[in-house]
C-alpha cells in the first residue's frame, strides 16, 4: 500500500495530442522581489512574454524592466520543449537579447531553463536564466516565477 502513495505525484498525463498554442506570460525575478540583488534592496524586476509553442518547438519575444537599477531588457528567445502535452513540461531555450541602460543598449546572450506545470488554459513556471550581462561584463544566475496563459487553440 505505502508503495502506490507516490504514484499520483509522479503520474501524468496527456492534455491533448498535440500542442500548438500561443501563451502572454507576467512573471517577477524572486531573488530581487523577496531579497534584493547584489546591487539593490529588494524591488520589483517584471518580466512580460509573448510566446507561440508547437508541440516541442518554443519561439518567445519578451521584455523585461527592472527601475530600481534603471534596466531593460528585451529579446527573442527559441528553445525546446520536452513532453510537449503533459502536466510538467520542462523546456530549455537560449536569449537573444539587448540590455539598455540609460543612454546605453548592450548585446546579450542567455540560457534559459523552465520547469512548467500546465492547467487546461494556462500554466505557472518557475525559470531559471544564465546571463552574460556585458553592461557589466559578468555572469548573472537569476529565478523568475510567473503565470501564462494560453490562447488560439486548434479545434
Amino acid at each position: 500500500m505505502f508503495f502506490i502513495l507516490p504514484l499520483p505525484s509522479v503520474a501524468q498525463y496527456w492534455f491533448t495530442e498535440e500542442e500548438n498554442y500561443f501563451f502572454v506570460s507576467s512573471g517577477l525575478d524572486i531573488r530581487n522581489a523577496t531579497l534584493g540583488g547584489t546591487v539593490n534592496p529588494a524591488a520589483y524586476d517584471g518580466s512580460y512574454t509573448f510566446g507561440y509553442r508547437n508541440h516541442t518547438f518554443s519561439l518567445l519575444v519578451y521584455y523585461e524592466t527592472f527601475k530600481a537599477i534603471r534596466y531593460e531588457s528585451f529579446g527573442i528567445n527559441p528553445g525546446y520543449v520536452f513532453r510537449p502535452g503533459r502536466m510538467l513540461v520542462p523546456v530549455v531555450d537560449i536569449s537573444l537579447s539587448f540590455i539598455r541602460r540609460p543612454w546605453n543598449i548592450y548585446p546579450s546572450l542567455a540560457l534559459n531553463t523552465r520547469l512548467e506545470y500546465h492547467f487546461d488554459r494556462f500554466f505557472v513556471y518557475l525559470r531559471g536564466e544564465y546571463r552574460w550581462r556585458t553592461d557589466y561584463d559578468f555572469f548573472q544566475a537569476s529565478l523568475y516565477g510567473g503565470i501564462s496563459f494560453k490562447f488560439g487553440f486548434e479545434n
